[in-house]
């Protein structure tokens, strides 16, 4: 008995050590799911067809300009949103390659 208690408590003090640097390291973000998207302001992907053409940006038909685009993450495929001054978001559709439209029908919130 006694000579495992020296053994016990090393590996408790061991243990406790390895825990207490775990506690130190960053957390692994997440993957996005449906039910904890990642939503994250994305303006700077679109602009308006009567701007200059810049690289990595695609053209955005609507009434409101580029203000207050999201990209809207479930975690298979990135969709895009827009919400316009009343408070309704709108869907962003390509309907041509590099040229999104908007959804004229407006939802209350996101859809999570």
């Amino acid at each position: 008995m006694r000579k495992s208690l020296p053994r016990v408590l090393v590996a408790a003090v061991f243990a406790g050590s390895i825990g207490l640097g775990a506690a130190g390291l960053p957390a692994a973000a997440a993957a996005p799911s449906i039910y904890e998207p990642s939503i994250t302001p994305c303006g700077h992907l679109f602009r308006t067809p009567f701007e200059p053409a810049r690289p990595e940006a695609s053209a955005y038909w609507s009434p409101f300009g580029t203000a207050d685009i999201v990209c809207y993450d479930a975690g298979f495929g990135v969709s895009y949103y827009q919400r316009d001054p009343s408070g309704q978001w709108h869907a962003m559709n390509q309907l041509i390659p590099g040229n999104y439209f908007i959804n004229i029908f407006g939802y209350g919130h996101l859809p999570a």
